[in-house]
């Protein structure tokens, strides 16, 4: 498969490819545009033709032709692979049989597990008599319980694991699908999932490719409440949504999808009539299962549960719903954590709290305000910060418009001064931060990294932009055991003379994607910034060299910086165990490295 794309990529010019989604200006060597991934008045996406790469210093999205395809079409890798290639009148070849025959096994496995479990809950009534009454206790129908192929994994260790391999299989094939758990210390094998309640997870076309197990009633309060089947060939849960293979079509009926939290809010929700319900299943909402959704409808109602985890959940998701352009509306519940219980109480209710979904910014403006006093101008600050997190999301520059104008009004503030407030947050997280929800509890809106560790991307960056820079760190003698200590430096000191310095084939020589697309992204925010008004501009250092002189100095210390901290923890043990010989020594130590610094 290598191969064809590398025939793919170089018949087709990301350029072209590009060009026929958004508007490409030349900008010097390179091509620039408004992003498509986000929404922006000045352009901040790059593209550049030498290195067949995009880049965007807004939202930080970079790739090839491939990633950019799947991110615009809402496709995975095979599907954009399939359309390149189709334009690049390359003739894909043959897939790998053995591959294929191995991901067929994978789901006969997994198909083979679900009914196993299945068998287990319904087979034995007598037995497993606990199980069923705390499903039907939970409101669960045995309608929706077969509906759902919900099942039991009973206690014991090789329970599963025994019945596979008397049918056949071997333990390396079922190991490859999730369902086993290597022992420590030993090629044992046992049951992943042991005396818990089994939701099967299926792909778009009803097949099972992994589970959620719940915790049986009763069962071990020690161990976890739920285990999900880990990432495997078929199973991936950043592009998962349980339940999507049975809602799919009333979604595209309805034109809204009810996003929730649990697999249990999922069933309750489609007994009662909303049967356009997925939930994220355990984990955060990702961009991909966004990008997913959007293949169905732009309209998510979400309704999370209603606690702290719930609510941050809900500020995070519709942040990232906000900026794929997606209409977003909460839904609260007049009692209950969660559907599944508000279900079981009165489903009518359920509905109707459906039926008014709020629209998200609305919500937060309702919420946010509640908490605060808008009269004291520490909470107006408080509240200007956390909705504009929310408003600055808006792909719709409209909206924006108005969310902002209504902010003012409330606040008793200008306008101006909550534009300017969005407009440098987002100048601060197209320079590398992150504008996060604001709390009361949680004060800082950025994460950065150690000052050692934005020393080195900075030099690295250094290196990459100019090659006497290149050279001169590779023969840095002083410095050279550090830099080969550090994975980022090591990679361009023991590449540099091969590249010819070159950052253009550097990156292509390397094997790790994830590795390139850093190094591309180092590059590109040492080679370009945003000035005041938002437009791209060259970043001009009139001597790199002295520069780079001053950067490594710099780490020299932060260096020394360290030992003495190390040093000095080592003295206070020392001191507590009396040891005058130690703390004779290290307290030359300690004089030493102070003074050289």
């Amino acid at each position: 498969m290598n191969s064809d794309i590398e025939e793919i990529k170089s018949r087709l010019n990301i350029v072209d490819i590009l060009g026929t989604y958004i508007r490409l200006e030349k900008a010097g060597a390179n091509w620039k545009a408004l992003c498509p991934f986000h929404n922006e008045k000045s352009p901040s996406f790059m593209v550049s033709e030498e290195r067949q790469r995009y880049h965007c210093f807004g939202c930080q999205k970079d790739g090839d032709i491939f990633s950019f395809v799947m991110e615009m079409e809402g496709l995975d890798f095979r599907e954009a692979l399939n359309s390149l290639a189709e334009k690049a009148g390359v003739e894909l070849k043959k897939i790998n049989p053995n591959l294929v025959a191995e991901k067929n096994k994978t789901l006969e496995v997994l198909e083979l597990a679900a009914k196993f479990y299945e068998v287990q809950l319904w087979g034995d009534p007598g037995k497993k008599a606990k199980i069923l009454d705390y499903l039907y206790g939970r409101g669960l129908k045995e309608e929706a319980i077969k509906k759902f192929r919900l099942g039991y994994a009973p206690a014991g260790w090789r329970n599963l694991l025994s019945f596979l391999i008397k049918r056949g299989y071997k333990a390396e094939e079922i190991n490859k699908a999730g369902i086993l758990v290597k022992k420590e210390k030993s090629d044992q094998q046992y049951d992943r999932f042991r005396n818990r309640i089994v939701f099967p997870v299926a792909d778009l076309n009803g097949k099972i490719i992994g589970f959620s197990a719940r915790m049986a009633p009763g069962g071990d309060e020690s161990q976890a409440k739920y285990v999900n089947t880990p990432e495997t060939a078929i199973y991936h849960k950043s592009r998962v949504l349980y339940g999507l293979d049975i809602a799919r079509q009333e979604i595209r009926k309805r034109n809204f999808v009810l996003l929730v939290e649990g697999n249990m809010d999922v069933i309750a929700a489609w007994q009662a009539g909303i049967e356009n319900t997925v939930a994220i299943s355990g984990t955060a909402l990702t961009s991909e299962q966004v990008d997913i959704i959007k293949r169905y409808t732009d309209k998510i109602k979400m309704l999370f549960d209603m606690d702290n985890a719930g609510e941050n959940a809900t500020k995070k998701s519709v942040k990232i719903c906000l900026e794929k352009g997606m209409d977003v509306q909460i839904v609260t519940l007049p009692e209950g954590k969660d559907a599944a219980e508000l279900a079981q109480k009165n489903q009518e209710k359920l509905n109707l709290a459906v039926e008014k979904a709020q629209g998200a910014i609305e919500y937060f403006f309702k919420k946010i305000f509640s908490h605060y006093d808008k009269n004291k101008v520490a909470d107006k600050k408080n509240i200007a910060i956390e909705l504009l997190a929310q408003i600055g999301s808006l792909a719709n520059e409209i909206e924006k418009k108005h969310w902002l104008k209504k902010l003012a009004s409330e606040l008793e503030t200008s306008e101006i001064i909550l534009t300017d407030m969005l407009k440098k947050a987002t100048l601060r997280e197209k320079a590398g931060g992150q504008f996060l929800n604001v709390s009361v509890q949680n004060s800082e809106a950025f994460n950065p990294r150690k000052k050692i560790e934005t020393l080195i991307r900075d030099l690295a960056g250094l290196a990459l932009v100019y090659s006497d820079v290149w050279k001169k760190i590779s023969k840095e003698d002083k410095l050279k055991p550090f830099f080969l200590k550090d994975s980022l430096l090591n990679a361009i000191i023991k590449k540099g003379e091969e590249v010819g310095y070159d950052p253009n084939h550097f990156i292509k020589i390397l094997d790790d994607q994830n590795v390139a697309g850093i190094f591309e992204k180092i590059y590109f925010e040492k080679k370009y910034r945003l000035d005041l008004n938002n437009n791209l501009e060259e970043i001009i250092i009139d001597n790199p060299i002295a520069e780079a002189e001053n950067i490594s100095g710099e780490i020299k210390r932060e260096i020394k910086k360290e030992e003495l901290a190390k040093i000095t923890r080592d003295l206070k043990i020392a001191e507590d165990k009396g040891d005058k010989e130690a703390i004779h020594f290290l307290r030359l130590e300690v004089k030493k490295i102070s003074e050289e610094l």
